[in-house]
């Protein structure tokens, strides 16, 4: 009995030892505990029959070849008589029994799950990418449905033998997304940049799948500033970027910012920021691209400022010029924008800080996103210091650190600063909301629908570009600026409410300029429309990224167009379908 209370003893501890491992080296290593403890269980008993030394390590032996065997219900139980070394033997063999099974039977019963799950939901979600991001993604959609089938699709030949406790599934595409279930694919990021070509390969394969779905991450750059067509699937392309940045301006929206400081302004009928949001970024990275070209989209409002702007950014950087010149090819409106004004100054150097230093008391936020993590929290807590001699502990800017590692007890203490924050590039941006159930491309797509119903015809959504596609979905995205714009309609008249839908339709022009301008848009002057573009009511050539409504709001009734006043009752039909619908 004491050998037995020795051994259950032995096993707690090294239960709780390896309470944080995975299920497979819990496994392994709780047999070599078994293995280990019945050899000498063997040898002790049988050493008395032995004489010589020759005798005892012969025995040690025999014992390490009888040992597996113990644990396989083959014990010579007769050796011992001892119920309890019985009992210890039957505990031993079932234990390994079950991590046997576990090894070799719970991949096949994964699969078999699976494919069950596939035939009998008629639904499965692959997905597509290095082990680590899949792993990651895969745990958060077990969170949300415990038995949706998903199959992992190894994106680097180092990744085929990890087990993510899904199928693993190396065959080509048309092996397994069959017609006649509802197919998704998740194309997680790839270093490699082969995401594009299994795009071209999935559409493909969509005339074939009617319905196919693909959620594909792309280069930021390609995402923004390109327009591609996958005619034949339904397509959601996004970048790790445009998510990270997107999470955390929903989270901290310039509008709410202003409307806390300067009050309730309403004298037009809609919310009025005294001044404009002020933003100042500190190192010029793609992630710092994406961040004030998004902002500067989700601050177009106007504001009681004599220029009526409503964003104002400073960018510092050193060697900025070289830096900025790829953003103004793609971009050309940025080169001559007067809201954005450029500093060349390394970070961290007296000149970055003199830079930002005199705006501290008027700044709303500071980004603070060079490639190097240490740097970007020194940067911020000299900040944080500089601000406080200054006497603006209260009233200091939002300052926003990009951390592309983690660093422990640095990153802590940032963390309890009043107005820190982070944006976290070291964690993967996977939701189960944004990459399996879409949630804007519904309203989005709705959007679309109601559009091409006012004019002679048009496109379904999975051909009309992934361009018009994401400019949907930053009307999706907008809501909460209309909302927070329009403030409480309960009670208004009739007359009051069309003011405010009116007044936030010159707000949703404005925005849509803005939004053309950050995507490589400009201007197509009213006089260089060809007598055919103006026959046609055509406004924009799409190839050259030029649109003639990219003009001030009082001037849209000059362009050609099917009816007086259509170009302005598109936005006026946005802003009343969003609040009709709230309303009803």
């Amino acid at each position: 009995m004491v050998i037995l209370i020795v051994y259950l003893t032995g096993l707690v501890f090294v239960s709780w030892l390896l309470r944080n491992k995975s299920l497979q080296l819990r496994s392994f290593l709780t047999v070599g505990y078994n293995y280990l403890f019945i050899i000498p269980l063997y040898f002790f008993t049988l050493l008395p029959e032995c004489e010589t030394t020759a005798e005892v390590l012969n025995l040690l032996i025999r014992c390490a070849y009888q040992a597996p065997k113990a644990m396989t219900f083959w014990a010579d139980v007769d050796l011992f008589n001892d119920p309890a070394i019985t009992l210890l033997f039957y505990i031993v063999s079932v234990y390994t029994a079950r991590t046997l099974l576990l090894l070799f039977a719970r991949r096949f019963m994964t699969s078999l799950a699976t494919r069950l799950g596939m035939v009998l939901r008629c639904r499965v979600i692959a997905v597509c990418g290095e082990a680590g991001d899949a792993e990651s993604l895969i745990r958060e959609i077990r969170k949300n449905d415990r038995h949706a089938p998903v199959l992992y699709i190894p994106q680097r030949e180092q990744d085929r033998e990890a087990d993510l406790k899904v199928p693993t599934e190396t065959r080509s595409w048309a092996k397994f997304l069959k017609a006649g279930r509802n197919n998704l694919v998740i194309l997680l990021p790839d270093t490699n940049h082969n995401n594009l070509s299994r795009l071209q390969e999935l559409d493909e394969l969509g005339k074939t799948v009617p319905g196919l779905k693909v959620t594909a991450f792309l280069d930021n750059d390609t995402l923004r500033f390109d327009d591609m067509s996958c005619p034949h699937i339904d397509a959601y392309l996004v970048s790790m970027e445009q998510l990270l940045i997107r999470r955390f301006l929903t989270e901290a929206q310039p509008l709410e910012t202003l409307r806390k400081q300067g009050g309730e302004n309403r004298g037009s009928g809609i919310l009025v920021p005294e001044r404009p949001f002020t933003l100042a970024v500190i190192g010029f990275t793609s992630l710092s691209v994406e961040f004030l070209l998004e902002t500067w989209e989700n601050a177009s409002f106007g504001s009681a400022a004599p220029d009526r702007r409503g964003f104002e950014a400073t960018v510092i950087d050193g060697g900025i010029g070289k830096k900025r010149a790829p953003l103004f090819v793609d971009a050309p409106r940025l080169s001559h924008e007067p809201a954005i004004s450029w500093v060349d100054a390394e970070p961290g150097t007296e000149e970055s800080f003199e830079a930002v230093a005199g705006k501290l008391g008027s700044l709303h936020q500071v980004l603070i996103a060079t490639p190097d993590t240490r740097l970007n929290l020194d940067i911020a807590m000299r900040l944080l210091r500089l601000s406080k001699r200054r006497g603006l502990e209260q009233t200091h800017p939002q300052i926003v650190v990009a951390l592309f590692e983690n660093m422990g007890a640095g990153a802590e203490i940032f963390s309890k600063e009043a107005g820190g924050m982070f944006l976290r590039c070291n964690a993967a941006q996977f939701t189960y909301s944004e990459l399996v159930l879409r949630r804007t491309d519904a309203e989005a797509n709705e959007l679309h629908r109601r559009y091409i119903s006012n004019t002679d015809g048009g496109r379904d959504w999975n051909t009309i570009g992934t361009y018009l596609q994401n400019s949907n979905r930053a009307v999706v995205w907008d809501i909460p600026n209309k909302l927070l714009l329009a403030g409480d309609l309960e009670g208004k008249t009739k007359e009051e409410r069309e003011k405010i839908y009116w007044e936030l339709a010159k707000y949703e022009h404005l925005r849509w300029c803005t939004y053309q301008y950050t995507h490589g848009w400009e201007t197509l002057p009213r006089g260089e429309l060809t007598p055919d573009e103006i026959a046609r009511r055509a406004t924009k050539r799409a190839a050259a990224r030029l649109h003639a409504c990219l003009v001030p709001w009082d001037e849209l009734d000059d362009l050609p167009q099917e009816r007086p006043g259509l170009l302005k009752y598109y936005d006026y039909e946005n802003v009343t379908a969003l609040f009709e619908k709230e309303k009803s």
